[in-house]
């Protein structure tokens, strides 16, 4: 291989298509990148989305690649679960935080895995062990097992001894941890305030148990930590700090380390694309994810050749990532001969076990569950909607009237704004001569000022229920005499747990 070829082995590009055409083909043999991410874009149906891999494999042992090619995909479950649409839809990791098991986390990865292992995808983007102590964080939220880092660590560790005894290898991610700020690394270069000595002793600690657990992979963040002066202003993705001296060194962590995407604004909108990769190398990462614009990929490449040219990067720091990506590629061989996944026959109702699992009642205080045949509610669901671009929630209604109508419910549904406004306020409120109490889900209310208006007009009036579907922070916030089901999740399996829940009143179920 010559200097690019090398360095192409080192980047994780993607594909604009649904199919590995000739136009996939000679763009790998001109840009050998050494992995390919996959994205909603790219998935149709089962059908489609294993030709898809089949053709991208075949073309990668045609030129010679070393097997199994790196396909990896953002599959966490939950609101970022990318296989939904084909598969059952495993919850994700705040729903899986409710139960605060560790067998919970282990299924939820064997269950991940086995759909992945399934399809030929050899590793997943996952799991995220960010600690979200950050209640307004616009880009983590229900991705995170929650606030406590011993908890994350346990639930994390647990997910990916679940995912390789499916057979598949892992990313922790986004180190040194992404749930304390509020900005969203997808469109700016978000800020932290902690120190190191308060990063040590919280966001670093799942990682630190994610290399205990075996990880096969490390994510860096895109986020700068100005009270840390070791990173010299550097985000901490392009730190050599950071990469190199906190995570490998300190830590000790000997596996491979990768960006998120710099294609994603954080680093796009800060550095010229020459001058982020010779960042992410010096740093010391071994992988550079940049999963969709080809001109932008051919200019990481070029600075990082250039880098080499000129002495600034040697040769020999390019051959050690090398020698990681290969030592991965045996790590996804071992999990895959030594995999016990879950049959396929299985994962609809395991997946419906995991789920009835983590919905939690907190608190029924009026005592309004179960719910009576002989009374008449009305149900407000909010209408679900993308928050960020790590998210891939349908904007399709939820059908909890139909799941609730079926077992024997006399209910009216009405559909409502995320952030309703007083005109609409005021006319639900008008109409709830019609009903002896209000069911009512929330999205995000802590956040929408508009729903805790809305359940607050409410309850003055009605005994209300309420279901929090997104983040669980919600409950704190909702009026003190309504009862709060926490469900963080809007999956069919979960619908029909929350219906159950609602109609039988059992806080286990």
């Amino acid at each position: 291989m010559n200097l690019e070829h090398q360095i192409a082995r080192m980047c994780v590009t993607g594909l604009p298509a649904k199919a590995a055409d000739s136009a996939f083909d000679e763009r790998l043999g001109v840009l050998p990148s050494g992995g390919l991410g996959l994205f909603p874009h790219n998935i149709d149906n089962e059908y489609q989305l294993r030709r898809l891999v089949h053709g991208v494999t075949a073309a990668a042992d045609w030129l010679g690649f070393t097997s199994p090619y790196l396909l990896s995909i953002d599959e966490e479950g939950g609101s970022l679960a990318n296989l939904k649409r084909i598969f059952p839809h495993v919850p994700g990791n705040r729903a899986v935080g409710l139960t605060g098991d560790p067998a919970a986390a282990f299924l939820q990865g064997k269950l991940i895995g086995s759909q992945l292992a399934a399809l030929g995808i050899p590793m997943s983007w996952a799991p995220v062990l960010d600690v979200n102590t950050n209640i307004l964080n616009p880009v983590v939220g229900v991705r995170s097992y929650g606030e406590e880092p011993a908890v994350v660590a346990k639930l994390g560790a647990a997910f990916i001894k679940g995912m390789h005894e499916a057979g598949v290898a892992v990313t922790a991610k986004h180190f040194p941890g992404h749930g304390q700020v509020d900005g969203d690394s997808h469109i700016e270069l978000p800020v932290c305030g902690l120190s190191l000595e308060k990063l040590m002793i919280g966001p670093v600690i799942p990682f630190a148990a994610a290399i205990d657990a075996g990880c096969d992979a490390i994510m860096m963040a895109h986020i700068v930590f100005p009270e840390i002066p070791q990173a010299e202003g550097l985000p901490a993705s392009l730190s050599p700090y950071f990469v190199t001296d906190l995570l490998r060194n300190e830590l000790g962590y000997q596996g491979v380390i990768c960006t998120d995407d710099v294609e994603m604004g954080a680093i796009r909108n800060t550095y010229e694309p020459e001058l982020i990769g010779e960042l992410a190398v010096t740093a010391g990462n071994d992988m550079i994810l940049m999963c969709h614009t080809p001109e932008f990929q051919d200019r990481v490449i070029r600075g990082i050749a250039q880098a080499v040219r000129d002495g600034r990067i040697t040769e020999a720091r390019i051959d050690e990532s090398l020698q990681r990506i290969n030592r991965l590629q045996e790590r996804m061989l071992l999990h895959s001969r030594h995999a016990s996944p879950v049959p396929r026959a299985e994962w609809d109702s395991r997946t419906a076990e995991l789920t009835r699992s983590t919905l939690k009642l907190q608190r029924d205080p009026r005592q309004l569950l179960p719910l009576s045949a002989e009374l008449r509610y009305l149900l407000l669901l909010p209408q679900p909607e993308r928050l960020t671009l790590a998210d891939n929630t349908d904007s399709k209604a939820l059908e909890l009237g139909a799941l609730l109508g079926e077992r024997g419910i006399n209910l009216s549904v009405q559909y409502i704004a995320n952030n309703p406004a007083s005109g609409m306020i005021n006319d639900i409120l008008a109409g709830l001569e019609e009903c002896d109490a209000v069911i009512m889900g929330t999205w995000n209310a802590h956040m929408f000022r508009g729903q805790l208006d809305l359940a607050e007009a409410i309850s003055r009036e009605k005994p209300l229920i309420t279901a929090v579907l997104r983040n669980p922070y919600d409950a704190e916030r909702l009026p003190s005499a309504a009862s709060v089901i926490l469900v963080c999740g809007t999956s069919v399996y979960s619908l029909e747990s929350l219906a159950e829940v609602l109609t039988t009143g059992r806080t286990t179920l």
